[in-house]
């Protein structure tokens, strides 16, 4: 018998997990295969709070002030389980990946420099700073986003999952949850190695999250968007800050001389592996404006799938009494991995719903149409 029962084992379910641990609370969390070996592990680590948006949104809102938890967040697992998440605040230039695009650089500009006077399009010669003298701008626009930062995505993951093991939350791996069913009072937690139950249960379990709640949460509500990521080392390239392309692609500046280069976006994709195609378009889209990384040399390459909701609002609410829904977070799911968790972990100890999390509802979700 648990107190409350985590379903899912990537940020979002282990964040919740974290801000729970200091109230001596009974908490289980279960994961069909390895805690945080799925599209949290594998992501970018962009905290693009203000890169992913054009119009004032909650989402807009929500990412900006979770943006301002990573760097004390960053010492405080360092001092807690020794892992360095690798916090960088290196900013992020989004590029008009063609000069069709400036007009939609320029629209986010106009939007975000109302907001953020440190947002500001780039000339030339800082253009040439910011990317080692890779980047050209002579007939491109480019914006220069210097609160954005960047964070180790694998590191984060692997920083969490300690922290619960230090903690003692008890972690049942390599089960998979068949169905939820409710009780007085007390949910059955059905898996495929015997049942669990507890008063609530968070279901965090990404883009397959909506087959455990699907008299809430419809099939074509929520989908599975899979996404691929080379990891390439050149020396001497010089990149410091993140660049992404209007086109998709981003290219996020590690440390000893790696540059990570993502992500393809294919709309209900489950499948497992990176294919050809896409690390064709990966490494084209990346040197068509840093030529230099023709001659870098491919480390790794990796897939994983992120969870779309159409209208682009993530979802964090209770669906029925006790049982909790976190999903949708498409590209922004390590960005607000911390606000999410402090917010549901206080709805649950207080039975209060954080009035900021109201505009995040499953009733608010629409429908995922055909993407090409």
């Amino acid at each position: 018998m648990f107190d409350v029962l985590i379903i899912g084992s990537g940020v979002m379910g282990m964040s919740v997990a974290r801000n729970l641990k200091h109230h001596k609370l009974n908490i289980g969390i279960i994961d069909r295969d390895i805690d945080g070996m799925h599209a949290s592990y594998k992501a970018g680590g962009m905290l693009g709070a203000q890169n992913e948006f054009s119009k004032d949104s909650p989402t807009y809102r929500l990412a900006l002030e979770s943006q301002q938890y990573f760097k004390q967040l960053s010492d405080q697992l360092l001092s807690e389980v020794g892992c360095d998440i690798e916090y960088k605040e290196t900013g992020l230039i989004k590029l008009a990946y063609k000069a069709q695009d400036n007009n939609k650089v320029i629209a986010q500009h106009n939007f975000l420099s109302r907001v953020n006077p440190d947002v500001r399009l780039l000339e030339q010669q800082e253009a040439h700073r910011l990317t080692g003298n890779n980047l050209n701008i002579e007939e491109i626009m480019a914006l220069y986003i210097p609160n954005d930062h960047q964070i180790n995505a694998n590191k984060y993951t692997k920083a969490l999952y300690q922290s619960l093991k230090v903690n003692n939350i008890e972690r049942i791996q390599h089960t998979e949850v068949l169905a939820i069913k409710k009780g007085k009072g007390i949910y059955k937690v059905m898996t495929n190695k015997g049942d669990y139950y507890a008063p609530k249960v968070v279901v965090a379990g990404g883009a397959w999250s909506h087959k455990l709640v699907q008299a809430q949460l419809k099939d074509r509500q929520l989908t599975g968007v899979k996404g691929e990521v080379i990891l390439m080392e050149q020396e001497g390239l010089g990149l410091q800050s993140t660049i992404f392309m209007t086109n998709g692609c981003y290219l996020v500046p590690k440390n000893k001389n790696r540059v990570l280069i993502g992500a393809t976006s294919y709309f209900d994709d489950y499948s497992v592996g990176v294919s050809q195609r896409g690390v064709d378009w990966l490494i084209n889209s990346a040197t068509h404006h840093i030529p230099k990384l023709k001659y870098a040399r491919k480390l790794k390459e990796w897939s994983g799938v992120r969870p779309h909701i159409a209208n682009e609002i993530p979802i964090m609410d209770e669906v029925d009494e006790g049982l909790f829904v976190i999903t949708g977070h498409y590209r922004n799911g390590i960005l607000l991995s911390p606000i999410v968790g402090e917010l549901m972990s206080k709805w649950m100890l207080t039975n209060i719903k954080p009035q900021i999390l109201n505009d995040f509802t499953v009733k608010g979700c629409v429908l995922n149409g055909s993407h090409d």
